[in-house]
């Protein structure tokens, strides 16, 4: 219903800009013409006007997308950057996240992996050699993670909500070659006191033998293990 009422509003903003843009054209033609006549071209005035409107919102929305596909390069910039862009919700998001992180570890894209963690995570300076490790580990797996599998709902929530910060934890799960495999998902939409906590915090993928320990590094909200196989 949301989406529908979305393209239903932009059908009608797109119309009514139109409508503007060829009303105004007709009025600046129509002024321009009385002016010549010794009139005073007060329907040009108000030509220029309804043309200057669409043609504004039109080079705003142009700017603003540029801007975005220079700025947003995946899920936790949109969080980085709020408000100036809207984010998706931390729900949506998260899934949205995993799905580019399995991506990325399937094509061995270091750069888009490392985007989606918080910058206090990159900072870590045995950061990129437990990317490599978590790369050769879920290659170890012997199993196609395809984040379809993993996305047939939303995950099982885990709270972490605080009063200075936004975090959200979700557990997904998915049956792949008669083995149960688990991906967890921390993340951090928001964080008044400190912004670089801003983005993915924890992934972690286990097998079925290792879900139990993977929920006492949830409890224990073991911030050092950031990334890794069980």
């Amino acid at each position: 219903m949301g989406l529908a009422v979305f393209f239903l509003l932009l059908i009608w903003i797109v119309g009514v800009a139109t409508a503007l843009l060829i009303i105004g054209i007709i009025f600046i033609i129509l002024g321009t013409r009385n002016k010549k006549n010794g009139g005073k071209g007060k329907k040009r005035i108000i030509g220029m006007v309804m043309v200057a409107l669409p043609l504004s919102l039109c080079l705003y929305t142009v700017g603003r997308t540029l801007l975005y596909n220079a700025m947003v390069k995946c899920v936790a910039d949109e969080w980085r950057y709020k408000p100036f862009f809207m984010p998706r919700n931390e729900v949506i998001g998260s899934s949205e996240m995993l799905r580019e992180l399995l991506d990325s570890a399937d094509d061995e894209d270091e750069d888009m992996f490392y985007r989606e963690f918080s910058k206090n995570v990159r900072n870590d300076r045995h950061f990129k050699d437990t990317v490599d490790d978590f790369f050769d580990d879920i290659d170890d797996l012997d199993a196609d993670l395809d984040p379809d599998d993993f996305l047939t709902d939303y995950g099982k929530n885990v709270h972490l909500r605080s009063l200075d910060s936004d975090l959200s934890g979700y557990v997904y799960s998915a049956e792949i070659e008669n083995k149960t495999y688990y991906c967890y998902v921390r993340i951090c939409c928001w964080d008044n006191k400190d912004k670089d906590d801003v983005g993915l915090q924890q992934f972690i993928v286990c097998t079925e033998d290792k879900v139990d320990e993977l929920y006492e590094i949830i409890e224990d909200e073991n911030d050092d293990f950031y990334l890794g196989v069980l």
